[in-house]
């Protein structure tokens, strides 16, 4: 998990190319906080097998929590924004 941040926002980068973008989900809670959590499970033949996970994060400072989005690029990276208030 990578955090940067300049004079607009904050932006959280995270790989998450194990998991298809349909099972990671992003969401503000308590409007303060930010949690992501992904899980896959896999069926081969008699196998199965499932992978999981959960991030919680705050970011510092006056944050527009409405106003957080994220996005996925096709390669597994995940991008949460936040712009300031």
């Amino acid at each position: 998990m990578k955090t940067t941040e300049d004079q607009h926002g904050f932006k959280v980068v995270l790989d998450v190319h194990d998991f298809p973008s349909e099972d990671v989900k992003v969401k503000v809670v308590d409007n303060k906080e930010v949690v992501v959590e992904g899980r896959v499970q896999k069926n081969d033949g008699t196998f199965r097998s499932s992978k999981s996970f959960c991030r919680r994060f705050n970011f510092p400072g006056e944050v527009d929590m409405n106003a957080v989005t994220s996005a996925m690029s096709s390669d597994g990276v995940l991008t949460i924004t936040a712009p300031k208030v």
